[in-house]
């Protein structure tokens, strides 16, 4: 989608301003509180919120260092790791806080644009000031539910056709350093709207894959079938399928 994105706007020459936003230790700093409000908020039956509640609060913790027992102590942000349940809850919690910032429509019909995925939050708009307000408005919303941005992961992207000086910028006091791509989940893209570091990279892997596997590809003692199916898995689901 974020390709997609890309590309329509830079046919038709449409500057666009991204900042790939990223959190430090996400899933240990969102506030339990936070996720209780949220759910309430959300209309989650009570019960369901109930018993959430007894797994979020006056949870005791001991760390082993050695052979020996830490005095007990208790967590009073962040989700269990490991949790099936860990990763809606988050989710929830991220919803919720778009939602606050009202931005339905895409960037099509307006100037500004979220896109996420689950921790993975891209802000895309048409003007730096633009930009530069949204980002301000999320972060001070972000601190209301206990997470931070981290600065040195987090990067600023602009999509243009015509080739320009990269600075980075700075927004209350925070400095985002400019980058010419970025993957983003898994992807890479890029200002230029080329997909040829995409390409390089899917065929690297697929080559690793290939080689890593490749005295079982030459043995004469699987069928072309066996070969086949372990080309199909080990190769060709490592590289990925990329549409041109």
């Amino acid at each position: 989608m974020i390709r997609q994105i890309f590309e329509k706007c830079y046919r038709y020459n449409i500057e666009l301003h991204n900042i790939f936003v990223d959190y430090s230790q996400a899933f240990d700093s969102v506030n339990r509180n936070k996720i209780i409000d949220c759910l309430t908020k959300y209309k989650v039956p009570k019960i369901l919120i109930k018993l959430i509640g007894l797994t979020l609060t006056n949870t005791p913790a001991k760390l082993k260092i050695g052979n020996q027992l830490t005095n007990k102590f208790r967590i009073v942000s962040g989700v269990k790791q490991g949790d099936p349940l860990s990763a809606t809850l988050f989710s929830i919690v991220i919803d919720n806080i778009l939602k606050q910032l009202d931005l339905k429509g895409n960037i099509s019909t307006r100037i500004k644009q979220f896109s996420s995925y689950a921790d993975d939050i891209l802000i895309t708009t048409r003007t730096m000031h633009s930009l530069v307000d949204t980002f301000q408005k999320l972060k001070a919303i972000l601190v209301q539910v206990g997470l931070n941005i981290n600065e040195h992961k987090t990067k600023y992207l602009r999509c243009r056709m015509k080739q320009h000086k990269m600075d980075g910028i700075d927004i209350i006091q925070t400095h985002l350093e400019e980058v010419k791509s970025f993957t983003y989940l898994g992807s890479t893209v890029n200002g230029n709207n080329s997909i040829q570091e995409e390409i390089n990279g899917r065929i690297s892997l697929g080559n690793k894959a290939f080689y890593a596997n490749q005295v079982l590809f030459k043995s004469k003692l699987l069928s072309k079938k066996s070969k086949l199916r372990m080309y199909q898995t080990l190769v060709r689901q490592t590289s990925g399928n990329i549409r041109l």
